[in-house]
């Protein structure tokens, strides 16, 4: 009997050292945990992304607020300023408001302390271009969700905007955007 249970305790003690041999790293540090934190992810450099990347990433930063410190919407298009050329740059940097339809739910979402974040993505009604042009229209098709302070979300419909996108000596720029019915 007290065989079996030396044997039983060498086997239970050899189980228990495999098991936490695997549980470290090679520097004998301890083992990475991960995180469910949110955490901004920077938006790709103008200088660097082509006319699709460059209509995406301005409207997904001109469609997400945070109406419990944002002045208005205009604040957005401030954020979206290196990715904007022409009147939408001057806009942005004389500070003045650029019209942003209205939306009515505005002051309930900055009672509330809640936040919208858009997603976009090229559509595929955006017009063919001939290769080279300096100029080219993209329809963009965004989706907005409503980030309550609750932790809860709430998506909105999804909006398509009819962009213009204008190639400059440091890349592509945003230069005009409306709204598609």
């Amino acid at each position: 009997m007290r065989i079996q249970r030396t044997a039983a305790a060498v086997t239970l003690t050899a189980a228990a050292a495999i098991a936490l041999s695997g549980c470290g790293n090679e520097s004998g540090s301890a083992p990475h945990t991960g995180t469910d934190d949110h955490v901004a992810i920077n938006p790709l450099s103008p200088q660097e992304i082509d006319a699709d990347q460059t209509a995406t990433t301005a409207m997904q930063m001109i469609l997400s607020w945070q109406p419990a410190v944002d002045a208005s919407k205009g604040d957005a298009l401030v954020r979206a300023k290196p990715w904007l050329g022409g009147d939408l740059l001057a806009a942005a940097e004389d500070g003045k408001s650029v019209s942003i339809r209205p939306d009515r739910d505005w002051q309930q979402w900055a009672a509330s302390k809640d936040a919208l974040t858009a997603n976009c993505v090229r559509s595929d009604t955006t017009p063919a271009a001939p290769a080279g042009m300096r100029t080219v229209v993209i329809d963009v098709t965004c989706r907005q969700s409503v980030l309550h302070a609750t932790g809860q979300s709430t998506p909105r419909t999804p909006e398509t905007w009819r962009t213009t996108v204008t190639r400059t000596d440091d890349g592509w720029r945003l230069t005009d955007y409306r709204f598609q019915q």
